[in-house]
């Protein structure tokens, strides 16, 4: 290796597993990308090695300035020009509507990242609880219903399973390396795996079952498993009576569960369920694999509550080759937390009372109360926006209506790389650092463990880290000393981990000394026997009165979706179909790298998936290009013809702008428990498209 090259050691952000990376740099430029011996994340896919291609191509269309809209586009003003907009801006706003009609919305996975810790501060000085992110959009739905259930999130544990269920997910896809050991395990172990997909994925084709369900539906089948488990005494009786509270609840609820029933709801046979149940049931340990699909379902916190029911009586929560509880910092609520409660703002943020549950175990409302402040004016109205490092126009549903609202906003600043389509709505522009361009602290899921994203490569001279931005601010607005104090980026770190109150206390020092990254906590089995739940009852509990009070229901219970075959008969006739949106490539993270050409190379356009025979009744060919309809809107985009989706079911992939914006077609009713948002069981239709629109 030259002695002008140097490599750099982080953690490779183009998914959220984390894998480490060695960043060979040679002139301030990436110039080759591979594993990082130390880390115990990876291999590397295809994204990180383009990560010099991605530089040298898309990175080239960054912003590099700071840019005001004016009457005929954009003009390049100074970063302290840029302040004195925004500080003018939000004084003016917070006089005239309160501190609360200033938000923020902060995207690319907010909860594992320390930027919103800096964010939520600046929040909290200025006197605003109108902090939103990307939280809301999926993932936080079976994160709160384990908290709910028994106290913690727990994620599963591959190393030791006997049965591997991968539920509403497909993991060569979005991890490739979990489904790579997924499949070694089958073929070299003998390890089980079972799929639960409309979609015959690569794992669905090699499983040893594989239920093609109904999507929405999801809920229905867990109960329909637990009805199966009680019915025939295949639950863990000793951690029942030791470790539960509402049992016998429960039990009479799943009754009305039985397979037969469920079969005409989720189109599984009731034999595969019973076959399914026993063999979940039996297995020791088992491991769920489950997916972000049900948190964008409007009855996804209630599946997601049932399948944590599986886990608990199954005897396989907190166990090896299970799941494993572990604490999760959200690192935005940590510095909520940490503030008196005297200090806090006054008011809480818009949908905080609607969705108390995500309130509670997120520390934030969800993203529907910002877009219905900003509409509705209810229960106050946001006048001002912030967007750091999202796209919320493009990756949120019912893109007109997020629209509108920003359009109806007095000002808006986004902080981006690119001027994206939320970015072209704002008064002012912000360029943006890259993950390699600043250090951040990188939280793992599945695993007690921090690592550092080491910065290896220097940003542009006036592009600036997620972090600086809210320091500036809250500095330049007189309040930066009491609530943003560090002198630079590893006094605020340190002072994350500090407030992070870990098992191991973990320093800055500590992860730049071990780029693998440092546990916080050891790895142990069963802590609920020697600590208990952290639940209201300190049990596990399958019946939740802290749900009731909520006016929520208590147990588990499916409620069908209210677009669907059976709840809008009439509708359905109009769009017989059924449509999935957020179809995962390997090749992308949700919207970037669609312009480095390797990778769009390898995935090319958007293609709406539908089965062969619906589409040879359709009169549709692969490569044929089709309008899908909703009662929302159309996209358009090619055809591909498959045998690998259900007759009922078109899937449409996720994140591609223009005419095959996915989120023309999503909108309609938010799940109840946490206002997740209705992306998937929506009803459509399919037909070819005129000549002249193709």
């Amino acid at each position: 290796m030259g002695e002008d090259v140097k490599v750099g050691k982080t953690i490779c952000f183009f998914c959220p597993p984390g894998c480490g990376i060695d960043v060979h740099v040679k002139d301030n430029k990436p110039i080759k990308v591979e594993s990082m011996m130390e880390s115990i994340v990876g291999p590397i896919c295809i994204k990180a090695e383009v990560l010099p291609e991605w530089y040298e191509t898309e990175l080239k269309n960054r912003i590099f300035h700071p840019l005001k809209k004016v009457k005929f586009g954009w003009k390049r003003i100074s970063w302290d020009e840029a302040f004195d907009i925004m500080i003018d801006k939000f004084s003016e706003i917070k006089e005239k509507y309160g501190p609360q009609a200033l938000a923020c919305y902060i995207g690319q996975v907010e909860s594992f990242r320390d930027f919103g810790y800096a964010a939520r501060r600046f929040f909290i000085g200025f006197g605003s609880d109108s902090y939103y992110s990307v939280d809301s959009t999926c993932y936080f739905a079976k994160v709160i219903a384990a908290n709910v259930t028994y106290g913690a999130y727990a994620p599963p544990t591959l190393i030791g399973t006997k049965l591997i269920t991968v539920w509403a997910a497909n993991p060569t896809e979005s991890v490739p390396f979990a489904a790579d050991a997924m499949m070694l395990m089958k073929q070299q172990q003998g390890v089980k795996l079972v799929v639960i997909d409309p979609r015959r994925t690569l794992l669905a084709k090699a499983a040893d079952m594989h239920l093609q369900i109904r999507p929405g539906t999801d809920g229905a089948l867990a109960l329909a498993v637990l009805n199966v488990m009680i019915e025939e005494d295949l639950y863990d009786k000793d951690f029942v009576e030791k470790y539960t509270i509402g049992f016998d609840k429960l039990a009479q609820h799943v009754k009305n569960y039985t397979p037969e029933k469920v079969q005409d709801i989720t189109w599984i046979p009731a034999d595969m369920i019973r076959e399914y149940a026993r063999l979940y049931a039996t297995t020791k340990p088992a491991t769920i694999f489950q997916g972000n699909c049900l948190d964008t379902v409007e009855n996804g916190f209630q599946a997601c509550r049932a399948i944590c029911c599986m886990i608990a009586l199954s005897g396989n929560l907190d166990a090896r080759g299970g799941s494993t509880m572990m604490p999760f910092y959200i690192f935005s609520k940590v510095a909520l937390e940490t503030v008196p409660e005297n200090e806090r703002p006054k008011v809480k943020g818009a949908g905080a009372e609607t969705w108390p549950l995500f309130y509670k175990y997120v520390g934030q409302p969800p993203m529907e109360g910002l877009i219905r402040a900003i509409l509705e004016e209810k229960p106050y109205p946001i006048k001002a926006l912030i967007v750091q490092a999202g796209n919320p126009v493009l990756s949120w549903v019912d893109s007109n209506r997020q629209k509108r609202a920003y359009e109806k906003l007095e000002f808006m600043v986004v902080h981006d790389l690119f001027m994206t389509e939320t970015a072209e709505l704002a008064d002012l522009v912000l360029p943006a650092c890259t993950t390699y361009e600043q250090q951040e602290i990188y939280q793992y899921v599945g695993r007690p463990l921090f690592a550092l994203m080491n910065k290896v490569i220097e940003p542009p001279e006036e592009c600036m880290p997620d972090w600086k931005l809210w320091w500036e601010l809250a500095h330049r607005m007189g309040f930066g000393e009491k609530y943003l104090p560090w002198k630079d980026v590893d006094e605020m770190q340190n002072q994350i981990l500090k407030d992070c109150n870990l098992r191991i206390p973990i320093t800055v020092e500590d992860l730049k000394a071990n780029p693998g990254g440092v546990f916080h906590r050891k790895r142990e089995w069963k802590k609920y026997e020697r600590e208990g739940f952290d639940t209201p009852s300190g049990k596990c509990e399958l019946y939740s009165e802290q749900l009731k009070e909520a006016g929520l229901d208590p147990l588990p219970t499916y409620t069908e979706p209210s677009e669907s075959p059976l709840s809008s008969p009439q509708l359905f006739k109009k769009f017989p179909l059924i449509l999935i949106t957020g179809k995962r490539s390997l090749y992308f993270m949700h919207s970037m790298h669609k312009k480095t050409p390797t990778l769009r190379a390898k995935d090319p356009e958007p293609m709406v998936e539908i089965n062969t025979e619906t589409a040879r009744k359709l009169g549709i060919s692969s490569g044929d290009m089709v309008i899908v309809e909703t009662q929302r809107g159309s996209v358009l985009m090619k055809a591909a013809v498959t045998a690998d989706i259900h007759p009922m079911v078109i899937s449409v992939p996720h994140d591609w702008g223009g005419l095959a914006n996915q989120n023309l077609l999503t909108g309609g009713s938010y799940d109840p428990a946490w206002g997740g948002m209705p992306a998937r069981g929506l009803l459509c239709r399919v037909r070819k498209a005129d000549p002249a629109q193709a």
